[in-house]
């Protein structure tokens, strides 16, 4: 039963709807048991999720978040051989002058063995756990709202300041 309701999206919560989040497995990527996980919490936390699945390509993981009206991308990948493969959707991001506008949350074992990792591929943030993701989220929501799209000159990944507990940038 609650499987079915966590694919339905309508787990019996009163969490206030909270917008759009596409998802998906970065390019040559096919781990999905994780991104799956993710995308249960955040269904419990109010997020309406668009699942790309796995071997997803940059430019799809941008064209479904314009598309969808999404708020935010979460990118997952678990070898640090595709993790890397993330820094082309934080190039793509740019060339569509996006970062800072559409916040990209990085996810999977490497991130959490690799701390620095997530700042080398572009990531603005990541959750140690799937648990920890819905904050990780609002947070990155919150501050792309709050502070519009980053110049030229910045950096889009920034620093661990206003991230929840066991997030990091």
């Amino acid at each position: 039963m609650l499987k079915a309701a966590l694919e339905d999206g309508d787990p019996g919560t009163a969490a206030p709807p909270r917008g759009v989040a596409v998802l998906g497995n970065i390019e040559d990527d096919f781990h999905a048991l994780g991104r799956k996980m993710v995308a249960s919490f955040l269904r419990l936390d109010g997020w309406e999720i668009v699942d790309l699945g796995n071997d997803v390509s940059p430019a799809d993981f941008v064209d479904a978040a314009l598309e969808q009206k999404a708020r935010i991308i979460g990118v997952s990948a678990m070898m640090l051989s595709t993790a890397l493969n993330i820094r082309g959707l934080r190039e793509e991001l740019d060339r569509r002058n996006l970062s800072g506008v559409l916040p990209l949350a990085v996810g999977g074992a490497v991130f959490n063995m690799r701390p620095g990792l997530v700042k080398e591929v572009g990531g603005d943030g990541t959750a140690s756990s799937a648990m920890d993701a819905p904050a990780l989220f609002r947070t990155l929501c919150d501050n792309a709202a709050a502070s519009g799209p980053v110049s030229d000159t910045e950096s889009a990944a920034g620093d661990d300041a206003g991230m929840p507990d066991g997030a990091r940038t």
